[in-house]
């Protein structure tokens, strides 16, 4: 019964999110958290943990969480669900799309889609930031947004900034300063 429901929580959660993986996080929190599978910082773990795996970051929660709630075979067939959608919807809209090249109703909708993709996004952001920057340490409140506020300037300013690079020198300052 696990498999039938991990799969279709994560088929429903593929179809229907536009924007990437990181709009599919606040999806799977929902669920992971309406179904006990997992608590809050357990999610909050295996999105970390899916930031530093290879791949994107959706696939990597997807499999992460389906192997925490049913072992191996929950993660393929989470990973599966999740991933089955884009790939039904690309092979029917590439043979649409090309009719579809101006119509009005297509760039309507659109342009309906992005705003809610930054709403997800940003929730995502605001859903792992809130458990992992701000916490009941004010001291080390301060020192975390430090570290945060670096990294999101370097990116930003420096566009040349090796992102391995960026990653092993804020492990060595949350080493020296945490």
């Amino acid at each position: 019964m696990i498999y039938i429901i991990l799969f279709y929580e994560f088929f429903k959660i593929g179809l229907f999110t536009f924007g990437g993986g990181l709009a599919m996080l606040p999806l799977m929190k929902n669920i992971v958290l309406k179904y006990s599978w997992l608590s809050e910082q357990q999610f909050l773990d295996i999105i970390s943990i899916s930031q530093v795996t290879p791949g994107p970051v959706a696939i990597n929660t997807a499999t992460f969480i389906g192997n925490q709630v049913a072992g191996i075979f929950g993660g393929v067939i989470a990973t599966l669900a999740s991933t089955l959608p884009s790939f039904i919807v690309i092979l029917i809209v590439s043979k649409i799309f090309v009719k579809l090249k101006d119509n009005i109703f297509k760039t309507l909708f659109f342009k309906g889609v992005k705003p809610v993709t930054v709403a997800l996004i940003t929730y995502a952001g605001f859903i792992i930031s809130k458990s992992v920057i701000f916490i009941d340490n004010p001291i080390q409140t301060l020192k975390l947004f430090f570290i945060f506020l670096s990294v999101f300037f370097s990116i930003k300013f420096l566009k040349r900034i090796n992102i391995i690079l960026l990653l092993i020198l804020s492990f060595c300052v949350g080493m020296v300063i945490l």
